[in-house]
């Protein structure tokens, strides 16, 4: 890439959006599409990559552990939202499993449990577990971690409505 190029051009421009966020590799494709060529924005994504300035699984990883963390969401959640955003499912799954390692799903979730309890009161019958379950899966955690929390939290006479339910 000489000066004054498209390219340079090109390259300036994706500079510019970086500097303001991360974005994927896909992300920063799709942004910089109608820019260039397709092999004029492939050199200048590599060129982003060898600067160290675009990275997937870096992105992924801070993108997992902020929304896992700080926002509560569950790991089917970010994994998804991983995808929508154009990284690749096995540096999505290996994100995921870095964070996991950190703290685990039923760290998370029970994290997120203290927070929406601060609000809201512990589920007093059948009808506010089931409700809390679906909440929680739309929040992208697994049926699985969320019975095993909830078994633990939620006192013994409302827990046995919901297991005869």
């Amino acid at each position: 890439m000489t000066d004054g190029t498209p390219a340079q051009a090109l390259l300036r421009r994706a500079g510019r959006l970086v500097a303001r966020r991360a974005y994927s590799r896909g992300e920063l494709r799709d942004k910089l599409a109608g820019l260039g060529s397709p092999e004029e924005i492939e050199e200048t994504l590599q060129r982003l990559e060898d600067l160290h300035l675009l990275n997937d699984p870096d992105y992924a990883y801070n993108f997992a552990s902020n929304r896992i963390t700080q926002k509560g969401w569950g790991p089917v959640k970010v994994y998804h939202a991983l995808i929508r955003r154009h990284v690749s499912p096995d540096v999505a799954e290996s994100a995921l499993q870095k964070v996991r390692e950190e703290a685990g799903e039923r760290i998370w979730l029970e994290g997120y449990l203290e927070k929406y309890w601060r609000t809201r009161h512990l589920p007093r019958n059948r009808k506010d577990i089931g409700k809390l379950v679906v909440h929680l899966r739309q929040r992208g955690f697994h049926e699985d971690a969320i019975l095993e929390v909830l078994r633990h939290r939620i006192p013994e006479e409302v827990w046995r409505t919901f297991d005869a339910g």
